[in-house]
């Protein structure tokens, strides 16, 4: 490699390193990463492919232009939440005082709350996953006869049993309160009482 275009190199990868301006909008973030990785692999397309290999982009500076970077791929992903698809960023960066990897801290201001940790019943997402309580809560039926027994078709899961549900999902007619597990049959009324499947 000629001593220019070693040159040249130098100074791409260092504008790929390091962003000289603050993006102000989406577009502008479009146009700085596309920018940066085009002229990396016009210049020296080896010097590109080892980048991605480490699979890091170090910002050695503007912690603004990463504050909106982040908040830009946050956007995205609640975007396509709200429209039934999952969304993750592969885009990774590390500043001189914090590092984010992989995918993005959703609650900075909590330091348990952050991808990787372990997630527990407590109504926040605590692993940044974009599920909140997953494999963690239970099920809880709707009693609407207010029995103590639920129905099946009616689950909703949670923390602790909310009010007009029950633990319990083997009530076969919740509209009546005389029907339920834990009655005793009459016999020859042809009402199963007991949900026992005979009458």
């Amino acid at each position: 490699m000629s001593k220019a275009s070693f040159l040249a190199t130098i100074i791409a990868i260092s504008t790929f390193f390091a962003w000289p301006q603050v993006a102000q909008s989406a577009d502008e973030i479009k146009s700085q990463r596309i920018k940066s990785t085009n002229t990396v692999k016009a210049i020296n397309p080896k010097a590109l492919k080892d980048i991605k290999k480490v699979g890091q982009v170090k910002m050695l500076s503007n912690t603004e232009y990463q504050k909106k970077l982040k908040a830009h791929d946050l956007k995205v992903k609640s975007q396509a939440k709200g429209n039934n698809q999952r969304a993750r960023t592969n885009l990774s960066f590390q500043s001189q005082n914090n590092a984010f990897r992989g995918q993005y801290d959703c609650d900075d201001n909590n330091p348990s709350v952050k991808p990787g940790a372990v997630e527990t019943c407590d109504g926040v997402d605590n692993d940044c996953d974009g599920d909140v309580d997953e494999g963690v809560s239970s099920p809880f039926y709707l009693d609407a006869d207010s029995d103590r027994y639920g129905d099946a078709s009616k689950v909703y899961y949670a923390c602790s049993m909310p009010r007009g549900y029950s633990a319990r999902d083997d009530d076969c007619n919740d509209k009546s309160v005389s029907v339920n597990p834990g009655k005793e049959e009459i016999p020859g009324n042809d009402i199963d009482e007991n949900c026992d499947g005979s009458k």
